[in-house]
């Protein structure tokens, strides 16, 4: 009971400190680049320069052919925007609490905030990769339906898995500082395990059902449906019951595991 207190003060806790949150991410997403000669335009280059290495080896090299009535471009982008702000959340929230360890030995600061900081900077790349696929997919005369309108429920659906899962992480690596590398190793066979740069249609229903498991397969495919207007999220019940009931309990899991260790938290970093 504790922990779904612990989670309603969380939410209570983010409206309340709203303006710090932003300034905080604002800072961090800056800080990043700070004293590059491009300075944040490196947020911008390295994905685009991801997404062309793609492009040129999947349909130029290999001749991957259109995915239904969708380029290749379009299919790859509309999913790889997700995982650049799952990979980026992901890997700085991890490093959270250390990297501000003089804000978590401040008995006064709620810390609890600052792994959402991180996903909240990541979006900022993220939000003008969604702006530059509605162009791409714009240019291609495809138009943008109502369906578009669900890609605000999908983002929600990423930032709310993402918080669940940095707060394991995040609270583990003060102690085990190894834990970036496992989250480096996993990360790797969880993009391949994800929709990205293939079709589901090219498996079987015995083994697409496994890689349906993977929550992010629900919100890829959710972000294509929802540019190329084909579907609603209420149309997969099934899929859309699994992937809230396991966000939640990464959530619950999430507040266990910082509440644990929380107060050793000064000691080790």
């Amino acid at each position: 009971m504790n922990i779904f207190v612990e989670l309603l003060n969380y939410i209570k806790d983010l409206f309340s400190n709203r303006k710090l949150i932003q300034k905080l991410a604002i800072n961090d997403f800056k800080a990043r680049y700070a004293g590059s000669f491009l300075g944040v335009i490196w947020a911008f280059i390295q994905p685009t320069v991801t997404i062309l290495v793609y492009w040129f080896v999947f349909e130029v090299g290999l001749k991957s052919s259109p995915t239904g009535n969708i380029p290749f471009i379009l299919f790859l982008l509309t999913g790889i925007i997700v995982w650049f702000v799952f990979s980026e959340g992901l890997v700085n929230g991890t490093n959270c609490f250390r990297e501000y360890a003089y804000l978590v030995k401040k008995m006064t600061f709620n810390i609890k905030i600052l792994p959402t900081v991180k996903i909240l900077s990541a979006l900022f790349t993220h939000v003008f990769f969604i702006a530059f696929a509605v162009v791409m997919v714009l240019i291609y005369g495809i138009p943008i339906t109502p369906y578009f309108i669900q890609i605000i429920y999908y983002l929600f659906c990423l930032i709310v898995f993402l918080t669940g899962l940095t707060w394991i992480t995040a609270s583990l690596q003060p102690f085990f500082t190894d834990i970036l590398q496992f989250v480096n190793v996993g990360m790797q066979v969880l993009f391949w395990g994800t929709p990205i740069l293939w079709d589901v249609n090219i498996f079987p229903p015995s083994l697409l059902w496994i890689l349906k498991l993977n929550p992010l397969y629900y919100i890829v495919q959710g972000y294509r449906e929802s540019f190329f207007g084909t579907g609603w999220f209420w149309e997969h019940p099934v899929l859309t019951t699994y992937f809230w009931v396991f966000s939640f309990v990464f959530l619950l899991l999430g507040i266990g595991v910082y509440r644990k260790l929380r107060p050793h938290f000064s000691d080790v970093l």
